[in-house]
């Protein structure tokens, strides 16, 4: 349903009475969004769920999440997708139950993808949902479409407005006579807001009111009537809290310091001055827009000196921090503005709001951007969230500039640091190497030496050497030990490569198991990625069972995060090689499909194909340890010859190092698998990548073995011993596979004692994967514990959900919403609508109702099967 009319026709008014219609009625759902002018697309989808969050509408992804899914690839769609799924899930009363979605002041809209998702879901809206939209002028959607299709209802300026006749009887009603009603006909043409005023200005006569007037003037000029009339309190109060988009007692006190503010509201509200009633527990009004522009400008007329306080002190009691950010720019406090956005920014990035980052820095005048290295190092980090390489080391050389300017020294530090980290993404080598140097010789403000220590992680992970990994991230760790900023923790997040670099075992797992305790109850990106690092260190441990655990956990995370690419790619390469350890074929040619599928999302360029086959070799690995022959050889096929060129990378050179020996081992050519590995060999650091120094090493010796060079072969495996006891892990052996461990524990090799045992654990623990019976492994103290199954015993299609998961389907079916099912088991609202989503897949329901007729149909054969024994 579209109403489209100029300003004043009565369309808020108009949807109000549809809507309490609705809300009425049996089984009704009503969402109600008023636009605002900065919303862009994640924020009106944010708006949205906020709006059907009291119809506990059975999500699949977090509602938090989605608000920045149409950031992703294809995003638009994933988000009308699952927008229309939960709509379509809604509890609604059969035959009677009906759902609205009102959208209020459409043309307030600039962002042009708002209409295309709306334009989404009206394609395939389902039939219980209808959406209202009014605007003052027709939105770019398609409705001619709609029209034809016979799925449009249209209400217009002809419609909205006054008859003759309802004019007649609406002055009459008022007290005013024959002759002014005959004006207000003829001046104003079914006018409802001009027809108002004028009846609510005492004083005014038709024909003293200027005719010539738009009605934009015509309303300012009625509207100052009116006004002219009220007590001073009131028309002072109105002044000042023009400023607010929603009126509500103690903001309006806080604001204007009138104790009375309660009590004015309820005045306005008998008034009917254009407003709005909001739901709520409290008195809540929102101004019309034309009556509050209106205020505010008479307000910047009569006191321009008092505008300023007043949107500071607006800023002030405002809760949402993009609204008070937007509230101090407004009032030209640039410096406050600045330091608000900066000490929120980091933590949006962290959560996705990407546009609405950098929606904000765009209000700052661009002097005052340009002068500002705090806003520098922000638009940095926004480029480093949009993997624009090139700019964010533009913009953070830029800061320091500017911090080394006006003798900011620890924003220059910051600065210099966040370069360093730049200067790696963007393969300046030496340049990074010689400022990380710089950088650790010296006393750092925390974040600046946390980010030093990430950098030169990357550094060491991308260039070498490797040995000093593992002191970066203890140090790291002891500075992140009382820090508790969320965005700081997951700018310093380790790559999943980082799991096999020397020594780097006890702090990995410490800081996995401190960033699990410390994730918020939502999920985010950081949490994922440490259930996905945490799955690793469990397959290192040769504890696949665990493993699978954490590496479900993870996945289930990046589900109700959208499926984030970043997090997805990760996390296929690490299920990948869990599935490839236990012979899992098909399973493992999934995962690996998966990564090969991963550079398409990528725009044309040197980049997608420099990705394309880093994800070749990847798959070729997870073949390898897989023992699966046939793709492996169709891999070495797409990838040819070596490059060595390629990249000056050490992982990038492993890749190509290690290819020409995999080719030779996949044809048989015994020897040729020495002289490659041996050449490969020469370049330790690289092969750490991965796990490919003990894998390459162990395939070496098994070459050598199939020789009968046994004397060669020993100390290759010892080398490999020596490797996995410094960190106390077995993966990177487990990596050669069971047929190569079998090789070497009885190939007649004389080794030590020790390397005797560990040989003969790792092909244990290989065939013992293979066979799925891995040991179990303890979990650190406050790390979250995964919920196991209830036993299935007895439960039918229960069997599949955990035991928490039952009890919160126990309460749902029992009618609970939401809130209460979180009151009742002590667990957040985020929390609860996981389990749900969970609940809801594991059981293949759609809705919530059809879940609950699944936990009474399995309780009503239980008590049968009691009531029989």
């Amino acid at each position: 349903m579209l109403l489209s009319a100029p300003a004043g026709f009565g369309k808020t008014a108009l949807m109000a009475q549809l809507l309490a219609s609705i809300e009425q009625g049996p089984g009704g759902a009503v969402a109600w969004i008023a636009a605002d002018d900065d919303d862009d697309l994640a924020r009106f989808v944010a708006c949205l769920v906020a709006a059907l969050e009291p119809h506990d509408l059975p999500w699949r992804i977090s509602p938090q999440a989605l608000a920045t899914l149409g950031q992703q690839p294809r995003g638009l769609r994933r988000t009308a997708d699952e927008l229309l799924s939960a709509l379509g899930g809604a509890d609604l009363q059969q035959g009677t139950g009906h759902g609205l979605i009102v959208l209020d002041d459409a043309h307030r809209i600039a962002d042009a993808r708002i209409f295309e998702l709306l334009d989404l879901l009206l394609e395939h809206l389902p039939a219980p949902w209808t959406v209202l939209l009014a605007s003052r002028t027709d939105p770019p959607l398609s409705l001619a479409r709609l029209r034809a299709q016979g799925e449009l209802l249209e209400l217009r300026q002809a419609e909205l407005g006054f008859a003759d006749d309802e004019v007649r009887a609406f002055a009459a009603g008022r007290g005013a006579g024959t002759e002014l009603a005959q004006s207000l006909i003829e001046r104003l043409q079914g006018w409802p807001a001009g027809i108002r005023l004028s009846l609510d200005a005492a004083t005014l006569a038709g024909p003293r009111a200027p005719a010539a007037l738009g009605q934009r003037h015509l309303f300012d000029y009625l509207a100052s009537e009116v006004l002219a009339d009220m007590p001073d309190g009131l028309r002072r109060f109105l002044l000042q809290t023009s400023v607010l988009a929603e009126l509500e007692a103690g903001r309006c006190a806080a604001l204007t310091g009138d104790p009375q503010a309660a009590d004015k509201l309820d005045d306005i509200e008998r008034r009917g001055l254009f407003v709005t009633v909001l739901d709520g527990p409290q008195l809540t009004l929102r101004l019309h827009d034309l009556f509050r522009d209106f205020l505010e400008d008479r307000l910047r007329q009569e006191s321009p000196e008092a505008l300023t306080g007043l949107l500071q002190r607006a800023a002030d009691t405002e809760p949402d921090d993009a609204r008070r950010i937007a509230y101090l720019q407004r009032a030209g406090d640039w410096a406050a503005a600045e330091a608000a956005l900066n000490a929120v920014a980091r933590g949006w990035l962290t959560d996705g709001l990407l546009t609405q980052t950098q929606r904000l820095l765009a209000q700052f005048p661009p002097a005052w951007r340009e002068r500002s290295s705090p806003l520098m190092l922000l638009q940095g980090l926004a480029a480093w969230a949009r993997w624009e390489f090139l700019a964010m080391a533009g913009h953070f050389q830029q800061a320091l500039r500017l911090a080394e300017q006006q003798g900011l020294g620890d924003q220059a530090q910051r600065a210099r640091a966040y370069v360093a980290l730049s200067l790696c993404q963007v393969d300046q080598r030496d340049e990074a190497a010689a400022l990380l140097a710089e950088l650790r010789a010296q006393p750092l403000p925390r974040e600046a030496e946390v980010t030093t220590l990430t950098a030169s992680l990357w550094h060491a992970g991308d260039y070498g050497p490797v040995a000093p990994s593992a002191g970066y991230m203890a140090r790291r760790n002891e500075l992140l030990a009382d820090c508790t900023d969320i965005g700081l923790w997951y700018q310093a997040t380790p790559n999943p490569r980082d799991v096999t670099l020397p020594g780097v075992a006890p702090a990995l797992t410490l800081f996995v198991e401190r960033a699990l305790r410390l994730a918020p109850e939502h999920p985010t990106a950081m949490s994922a990625i440490a259930w996905l690092l945490y799955g690793l260190i469990a397959l290192w441990h040769g504890d696949a069972a665990r493993a699978a655990e954490r590496l479900e956990r993870a996945d289930e995370e990046a589900r109700w995060l959208g499926s984030p690419r970043n997090v997805c790619t990760m996390l296929a390469l690490a299920r990948g090689m869990l599935h490839a350890l236990r012979g899992d074929i098909d399973a493992m040619r999934a995962a690996a499909a998966h990564l090969l599928a991963d550079p398409d999302q990528e725009p044309p360029s040197a980049r997608r194909e420099k990705l394309r086959r880093n994800m070749q070799f990847q798959a070729l690995r997870l073949a390898m340890i897989a023992d699966d022959g046939e793709r492996a050889g169709t891999l070495v096929a797409a990838l040819g010859a070596p490059d060595l060129l390629v990249s000056t990378r050490i992982a990038q050179r492993a890749r190509e190092l290690a290819l020409p020996a995999i080719a030779a081992e996949l044809a048989g050519r015994w020897p040729q698998v020495v002289d490659c590995w041996q050449a490969a060999l020469q370049t330790p650091d690289a092969l750490e990548w991965y796990g490919l120094l003990t894998e390459g090493r162990l395939r070496l010796a098994a070459a050598l073995v199939r020789l009968g060079r046994q004397r060669e072969a020993a100390p290759l495996v010892e080398a490999a011993v020596l490797r996995c006891a410094s960190d106390g892990w077995i993966g990177s052996a487990l990596l050669a596979g069971p047929r190569a461990l079998a090789l070497l524990a009885h190939g007649g090799l004389v080794l030590s004692a020790g390397a005797q045992a560990a040989l003969a654990n790792w092909l244990d623990s290989a065939e013992r994967l293979r066979g799925h019976q891995p040991p179990r492994a303890e979990v650190a103290p406050g790390v979250p514990v995964l919920a196991p199954a209830a036993p299935a015993a007895g439960r039918g299609p229960l069997a599949v959900l955990s035991t928490r998961e039952r009890e919160v389907l126990e309460r749902l079916a029992a009618g609970d919403s939401n809130k209460l099912i979180a009151r009742a088991l002590e667990l957040s609202p985020h929390t609860v609508k996981r389990h749900v989503a969970n609940v809801l897949d594991k059981l293949g329901a759609r809705t919530r109702g059809q879940a609950a007729a699944r936990w009474r149909d399995q309780q009503s054969v239980e008590k049968e099967a009691s009531r029989t024994a």
